[in-house]
């Protein structure tokens, strides 16, 4: 019987250990399921979202500070590339071939233009006339060349600006035989060109006795330039560009466009003021914008079947 009672005794008190220790360890795990930081699963999950924002946040100021970075490239100031156009003399030409460099374009221009300077256009493109394409519209002054790419804008360019320049007949702009540059504007992109001067008829009008079967031949403008201006830097970057025109008939449909390309197309701007310069006495104001009136529609406003290019001057342009 002693022996028994030590038993159950012995019992009793294994009993009331294993007791003692689940309290304790009942208490531990309410402890730590009523502690703020503790490790259950619903504060895992709020330490993960917590976590997340924070990284979130840190992730969203160089997100938007890459986004600034990018727009900042989108609206880049165009840098003017330098060309030399005569003996210590340098002009400069701008390549326009974003919608934002045209933005931008569009309101220098309109500068200059409300600042009364005078500017120069020239068309470039394949078989520049209706039955080719405009692939480029140069607007410049006389230090400054603005190279506008219609093919990699797109011809959205004419209602943003450009239509409103070449159409204003109260903003005078030189050109050289703008014959077909006014047939390709017209019945391609419905631009009716206005308020030109045409330097190719005041070069004209010193020889307007010269005739040929009752016609007076005319010179182009490479012609013009080793004629009249004394530095032939201007002719060289010209006969570079043409080298280049010999090897491809559809070159100014190609991009990129190689550099020796777009200071061809910044010179044929830059001289016209060089040639406006040696002729702009040879005829009174009023008469030369008629009769370049006169010269833009021969062309434009005659049913054609095929590019006639002309090298003589029609009769009753020049009265």
């Amino acid at each position: 019987m002693a022996t028994k009672r030590k038993i159950d005794t012995l019992g009793t008190d294994d009993t009331e250990e294993q007791t003692i220790d689940e309290t304790k360890t009942k208490r531990v795990k309410v402890s730590l399921e009523s502690s703020p930081g503790s490790l259950t699963k619903e504060n895992v999950e709020k330490s993960n979202q917590s976590s997340n924002k924070k990284a979130n946040q840190n992730e969203k100021p160089v997100k938007e500070k890459e986004e600034k970075v990018a727009r900042k490239d989108d609206h880049i100031t165009m840098i003017p590339i330098t060309i030399n156009i005569g003996k210590n003399e340098t002009g400069t030409y701008k390549y326009v071939d974003t919608k934002d460099k045209f933005i931008e374009a569009m309101k220098e221009l309109q500068e200059k233009i409300r600042n009364k300077q005078m500017i120069a256009v020239d068309c470039e493109g394949v078989d520049l006339s209706r039955f080719g394409s405009v692939t480029l519209v140069n607007i410049g002054t006389r230090d400054l060349v603005y190279l506008i790419d219609i093919l990699k804008i797109g011809n959205s360019v004419f209602d943003d600006g450009l239509r409103s320049i070449l159409e204003d007949s109260g903003t005078e702009k030189l050109m050289f035989d703008c014959r077909e540059d006014a047939d390709a504007l017209l019945h391609i992109h419905k631009v009716k060109l206005n308020g030109v001067l045409d330097v190719q008829i005041l070069e004209v009008n010193n020889r307007i006795h010269v005739y040929r079967n009752g016609y007076t031949k005319i010179r182009s403008l490479k012609h013009c330039l080793e004629l009249f201006v004394t530095d032939d830097t201007l002719l060289n970057v010209k006969l570079q560009g043409r080298s280049s025109m010999s090897m491809s008939s559809n070159i100014w449909e190609k991009r990129p466009l190689d550099e020796s390309m777009l200071k061809y197309a910044s010179v044929d701007i830059l001289g016209l003021f060089k040639l406006y310069d040696a002729f702009r006495t040879r005829m009174s104001h009023i008469v030369w914008k008629a009769a370049s009136s006169r010269y833009c529609d021969t062309t434009r406003s005659k049913n054609r079947t095929y590019r006639d290019g002309s090298g003589i001057l029609p009769k009753g342009i020049i009265l």
